[in-house]
């Protein structure tokens, strides 16, 4: 792959995959530095990357390094920082904030499903791909998750 069709690789989808790893991880400076090393894994990787199956490559690279992540045991924040964190000016929306809140406690195959072929409006075929689940799965994954959503939104009881 020459770098210039990198680049455009690279311009077309790092804030695709920026946007999803914020979702899973829920820290801007970390889902930054996980899309970085999507792309030079990507770039370093044996395969060239298809240009008409990128973005789902790319963010099957993305899943695996925020899971991975996730699985680390968590650093805990001085209390200040957490202060800082939810008062912090230009924050969402309440509404954003719940919708949010209520992703992030949905099963993480519900959350993955859904962020995938939803949110970064990947096909159910790719998504299924991507998770390694039949499509079957991803459909009913993807449908469960919506009813989650709606019944934790409307009883309001996210943290």
């Amino acid at each position: 792959m020459t770098p210039a069709t990198f680049q455009s690789i690279y311009e077309a989808y790092a804030p695709d995959v920026r946007r999803l790893t914020c979702y899973l991880v829920r820290d801007p400076d970390l889902a930054k530095e996980i899309t970085s090393e999507t792309f030079l894994r990507a770039w370093t990787g044996r395969m060239s990357i298809r240009t008409e199956t990128a973005k789902a490559y790319l963010l099957a690279i993305a899943r695996n390094l925020a899971i991975d992540h996730l699985r680390k045991p968590a650093q805990p924040l001085p209390i200040e920082d957490h202060h800082a964190v939810a008062h912090s000016p230009g924050t969402a929306p309440l509404e954003l904030d719940e919708a949010l809140a209520a992703i992030s406690l949905l099963p993480e195959a519900y959350r993955d499903a859904l962020l995938l072929a939803v949110v970064e409006d990947i096909s159910y075929e790719e998504t299924a791909r991507i998770l390694g689940v039949s499509l079957a799965c991803v459909k009913i994954r993807v449908h469960r998750a919506r009813l989650m959503l709606v019944e934790s939104m409307s009883r309001k009881d996210i943290p």
